[in-house]
């Protein structure tokens, strides 16, 4: 049984709903968000009510103004930098923790074959565990 879809008026009433609910807020003004408000799913809506979208959504979204979109820029750049810079150092520390792995576990593969053929390993000693300063 298929479910009766609204119609027109009741349509243009949630986007207004959407559209004042979003500029209470602050957000973003989408398709997306009315789509749930009538509970339609998103293929179906944009079947039905693609006229809609063209002519009673999209004309009252204000567009924003060039000194919003310049202030928001620098700050988008900023954190991107930011956070590549962020990202580029962790890259760094787990490449040189990886490297220091790999010299941990080639020298556990020699005193491990070095046991096995019979011979004495003399373990070196473990910078972790003393430091030249507790030594007497």
């Amino acid at each position: 049984m298929k479910r009766a879809l609204p119609d027109a008026d009741t349509v243009k009433a949630a986007i207004d709903t959407i559209l004042q609910e979003a500029s209470a807020s602050g957000r973003r003004r989408t398709v997306t968000a009315i789509e749930p408000h009538l509970g339609i799913p998103h293929a179906t809506f944009h079947r039905h009510y693609a006229d809609l979208l063209d002519t009673y959504f999209r004309p009252r979204i204000p567009t924003p103004t060039q000194d919003e979109t310049r202030t928001d820029r620098p700050e988008t750049d900023e954190r991107k930098e930011e956070n590549l810079r962020r990202l580029r150092k962790e890259n760094t520390d787990l490449r040189r923790t990886l490297a220091l792995y790999e010299e941990a576990i080639r020298q556990l593969t020699l005193e491990n074959d070095a046991m096995r053929q019979g011979a004495t390993v003399v373990a070196l000693p473990a910078r972790s565990r003393t430091s030249p300063q507790s030594q007497p």
